[in-house]
């Protein structure tokens, strides 16, 4: 079969059988188990499909977010282990911005130790662990409230990020994959855009479970961060993609 024969016999597959091992899928091409990787690195590429562990299923759409109360009981030990990491970004006196979601609330949790940081969130619960939990001086940026994430978005909330400036952007996402990170709401569109604009470095801090995921609007392409901090559940050929794409790469 010529390449596209076979790529297209790959998405077929994933379609009746969901997850397909590198291995069956070399035995059912009858071809080399570095032929399947270009294919399957063609094919994420694309954004048709995603790795994973173990072998490699279609890509999967995300309609809505999650609610914060939910969002808390999902990867939380991965979570916490990504929210570690990224302090190694933090200096004393810095400006940092902690965009909504969980990850970003485990980040915050390791901010105590240190001194005269100025954060910036559109989140509630990071606001409000920081009221009670430390002595840095916060900015919460204001905006349309979502209530059901605990967090403000739209234009509002864009414009403030526009005044600042950031040492740092730790930005979250429900799903990411080659192209970047996307969101099911417009709103959030702006918010992520204005805080990416505005920092001097860009950090997608998400676990590898929204990996492969897409949504309507891709919110910042890959180009516009310099960092990935996931966890090693993200599969070697993401990683291997991601690289090629110029971006560092952490995985706890």
């Amino acid at each position: 079969m010529i390449p596209a024969q076979r790529r297209q016999s790959i998405l077929k597959a994933l379609e009746a059988q969901g997850v397909i091992s590198i291995n069956e899928l070399v035995q059912a091409l009858d071809v080399s188990h570095m032929t399947v990787r270009r294919d399957l690195q063609f094919l994420e590429k694309q954004g048709l499909v995603v790795t994973v562990s173990g072998g490699v299923q279609l890509t999967k759409r995300v309609t809505s977010e999650p609610s914060h109360q939910i969002k808390e009981t999902l990867c939380a030990k991965e979570k916490a282990r990504i929210g570690l990491k990224a302090c190694d970004f933090i200096k004393d006196n810095a400006c940092i911005y902690l965009d909504a979601g969980t990850t970003s609330l485990a980040l915050a949790q390791n901010l105590e130790r240190f001194e005269g940081l100025t954060i910036v969130s559109n989140d509630f619960a990071v606001i409000n662990y920081l009221l009670d939990n430390s002595k840095h001086n916060l900015i919460h940026i204001g905006g349309v409230v979502k209530k059901e994430n605990c967090s403000t978005v739209g234009h509002l909330a864009a414009n403030t990020l526009a005044s600042l400036s950031f040492d740092v952007a730790f930005i979250s996402t429900p799903s990411f994959d080659l192209h970047g990170i996307y969101t099911p709401d417009p709103n959030k569109v702006v918010v992520k855009q204005a805080a990416v604009t505005s920092s001097q470095k860009r950090i997608l801090i998400s676990d590898s479970s929204k990996y492969g995921h897409v949504a309507t609007f891709l919110a910042v392409p890959t180009q516009d961060l310099d960092v990935i901090i996931t966890d090693d559940g993200i599969s070697p050929l993401a990683i291997e993609g991601f690289k090629h794409a110029q971006l560092e790469v952490i995985v706890v």
